[in-house]
C-alpha cells in the first residue's frame, strides 16, 4: 500500500471518513494496509489531523459534533459509548457543550485524552444502542448516570425533559437502575420515578395532571390520556368527538423549530380526521374557567356536526 499513489490512499481513508463523521482511527488505517511512514506523511501534507491520540480527521473541513463524539468513540476502543452529559445531548435531554466528551468503558487501554471525560464502569448491551452511527447510553442509562452529577431541580428538569419527549419509562429507569454500579443520590432518583410515573389517570406531568382536573371541575367528558392516533401519542383526546387536546409548556414549544413541529403533527391529525387544540401552561394553570367554556363548546360543535 505504501507504493499506492496519494489519490489512491485518500479515497480508502476517505471511505473510513465517510462512514464515522468524518474521523478515521490508526489502528483502521494499519488494518486497511497503510503504513506508519504513509500516515506520517499524510499528516504532514494536512489530509489527516489529529483529534485525539490515534484518531485524525480527513481534510480540511471543520468537525460537526457528531464527528468529535465518534472520535472520542474511536480514542476509547471497542465497546465504548457516549455517556453522561454527551448522551443527554444527544438525547435532548439537555443543552450541553460539543466538548468535553463523556464516554463510558469497561476496558482500560492505559490512556488519558484532553477533552474526553472517561467513566470505567460496567456497561451491558441492554444500556446502549447506536444512532446515527454512534453509540451512545440509553435514555434510560443516561438518566441514571445523571443521577449522581447532578443535584435538586436539575435532575427533575432532566426526567420532565426525557419525559415530555416520550423517552421516560420508569421501568426502564428501574431496571437500568438495577443494573449499573451503585450509584450516590440513587434515593432521588427513585422517588423521581415514584413521582414521575404515570397515575391512575395515565398522567405523566404535572400540566396533564392540572388539565384533566380542570376538565372534572368543568364537568366535562372524561379525555384519554396519552392516547395513540396515527402511531403517535396525544396528550388528550375524545374519540367520539375526534377531539385532541396537547397542552404545550413553554419550555419545550416556545421555540420556532418547535412550533414547526407542532403545526406538522396537528396537519398530520387534520388529515385523518381529528381536530386539535393546543393550550399553554397559562392557560391551564390561571384561566382554567375559560379553557373548560372553550372546551365545552368545541365537544358540543362536534357532536352536532356528527349527528
Amino acid at each position: 500500500m505504501g507504493t499506492q499513489s496519494p489519490t489512491h490512499r485518500d479515497r480508502v481513508v476517505g471511505g473510513f471518513a465517510d462512514r464515522q463523521h468524518g474521523v478515521v482511527s490508526r489502528e483502521q488505517l494499519l488494518a486497511a494496509g497503510q503504513t506508519p511512514r504513509v500516515i506520517r506523511r499524510a499528516v504532514d501534507a494536512g489530509r489527516l489531523r489529529p483529534v485525539f491520540r490515534g484518531v485524525y480527521a480527513f481534510g480540511h473541513i471543520a468537525l460537526r459534533r457528531e464527528g468529535w463524539w465518534m472520535a472520542a468513540l474511536l480514542a476509547c476502543g471497542e465497546g465504548a459509548a457516549l455517556s453522561h452529559r454527551t448522551a443527554a445531548t444527544i438525547w435532548g435531554l439537555v443543552t450541553g457543550p460539543t466538548l468535553p466528551v463523556d464516554v463510558t468503558t469497561s476496558t482500560d487501554h492505559g490512556r488519558k485524552h484532553r477533552q474526553i471525560t472517561t467513566h470505567r464502569t460496567l456497561l451491558v448491551p441492554l444500556d446502549a444502542v447506536v444512532r446515527d452511527d454512534l453509540r451512545v447510553t440509553t435514555p434510560s442509562r443516561t438518566t441514571v448516570d445523571l443521577a449522581a452529577t447532578l443535584k435538586g431541580r436539575a435532575l427533575r428538569e432532566v426526567v420532565e425533559r426525557a419525559q415530555d419527549l416520550r423517552r421516560f419509562d420508569p421501568i426502564d429507569v428501574r431496571d437500568a437502575l438495577a443494573r449499573a454500579p451503585r450509584r450516590p443520590r440513587s434515593r432521588r432518583l427513585h422517588d423521581l420515578i415514584t413521582v414521575m410515573s404515570p397515575d391512575d389517570d395515565n398522567a405523566r406531568s404535572h400540566l396533564e395532571r392540572l388539565f384533566l382536573a380542570l376538565t372534572r371541575k368543568a364537568k366535562l367528558p372524561k379525555p384519554t390520556a396519552n392516547h395513540e392516533i396515527a402511531g403517535r401519542r396525544r396528550d388528550f383526546a375524545w374519540p367520539v368527538e375526534r377531539l385532541v387536546v396537547e397542552t404545550d409548556g413553554y419550555r419545550y414549544h416556545s421555540s420556532r423549530a418547535a412550533r414547526r413541529r407542532d403545526n406538522r403533527r396537528d396537519r398530520q391529525l387534520t388529515a385523518v380526521g381529528w381536530r386539535t387544540v393546543r393550550f399553554t401552561y397559562e392557560e391551564v394553570a390561571f384561566e382554567p374557567g375559560v379553557v373548560g367554556a372553550e372546551l365545552a363548546q368545541l365537544l358540543r360543535n362536534a357532536r352536532t356536526a356528527a349527528t
